[in-house]
């Protein structure tokens, strides 16, 4: 996830004419002497980058959000649009989650994200799965680290069963690797090595409100790029008129929005998220997990709060 600042050229220019100036995707192809799906197809890649990893939201459905949040969809296409974020816990993260970095440049003037309806659960199953997508991004500031999210949250996953006494699966791993060879050995750990984002830093989360929850963040690096696998547990589930959200946190006015934990939290009580950490990021105090209803301007109930260290 990126910020609209750290968009490119033309993406951040279609995004200010589509909510500062109102304009429609065929009027912008028209002063840009291009084609209105191009227009629409650098929206996208627009938003996309805006917005957390998604899982369980196809593309083709961030596409009708998309253009919902920036409001060139038809009376009909947009009633349809807002009954699948009231269905969709997927659709609502990603689109709280877009909203909130558009809202400086809409002026608050962007469509309400519904609430779930009644008839949605109120817990999932688990909400300790992996992320994943339904299709490409168009456009992504994280690049390897996404790639190779699954290497970086089995990482982060042995650190937190650390912390809550796990591990006995040890012996087995270790067993497993004296079976090779040590030129064998050399060859995976250089593979291994060349594919990995580094881990650079480790936060450690805790409970802010003595519950019990406990959580683990490890900065990852791959080039120039970072982002934050962030691992929780013993949560309470979310529900149909709640939601947990990831911040940069120094004060209640000082506190940027990283994404909304998504899957949401399920009978399980864990999460694992991976997301990209923005330019400034160092000039936060604290990385934060709250409890949110809504979507939010300023963090809401912290649950999970750690010393921001970048490495």
């Amino acid at each position: 996830m990126t910020s609209v600042q750290a968009l490119d050229d033309t993406q951040r220019a279609v995004v200010q004419l589509l909510l500062k100036q109102g304009k429609s995707y065929h009027e912008i192809a028209e002063l840009l002497g291009i084609d209105a799906d191009a227009v629409r197809a650098r929206s996208h890649a627009a938003l996309d980058a805006l917005g957390p990893p998604t899982a369980g939201f196809a593309a083709s459905r961030r596409a009708e959000v998309a253009d919902y949040l920036l409001g060139q969809q038809s009376d009909a296409a947009r009633e349809a649009t807002r009954d699948h974020l009231a269905e969709s816990p997927a659709a609502r993260a990603w689109a709280r989650s877009v909203a909130a970095e558009l809202r400086p440049l809409a002026g608050g003037d962007l469509p309400d994200i519904p609430d779930a309806r009644e008839s949605e659960p109120d817990e999932n199953e688990d909400g300790g799965e992996p992320l994943r997508e339904d299709g490409p991004r168009r456009s992504s500031r994280l690049g390897g680290i996404l790639l190779l999210v699954g290497v970086a949250v089995v990482a982060a996953v042995v650190v937190i069963l650390l912390v809550s006494g796990g591990g006995e699966d040890s012996a087995t791993t270790s067993t497993s690797a004296s079976t090779s060879t040590p030129s064998q050995q050399q060859q995976q750990q250089q593979a291994q090595t060349s594919a990995q984002p580094t881990p650079i830093a480790q936060i450690n989360l805790h409970a802010a409100n003595g519950s019990g929850a406990v959580g683990v963040a490890q900065v990852l690096a791959t080039g120039n790029q970072r982002g934050l696998a962030i691992l929780g547990q013993k949560l309470a589930p979310s529900t149909n008129t709640s939601a947990y959200a990831v911040w940069l946190y120094s004060s209640q006015s000082k506190a940027k929005l990283l994404g909304f934990v998504d899957p949401p939290v399920g009978k399980s009580g864990k999460f694992q998220n991976v997301i990209a950490v923005p330019a400034g990021a160092d000039q936060y105090r604290e990385l934060v997990v709250t409890r949110e209803k809504g979507n939010p301007r300023q963090p809401g109930t912290i649950v999970l709060r750690g010393k921001l260290t970048l490495g």
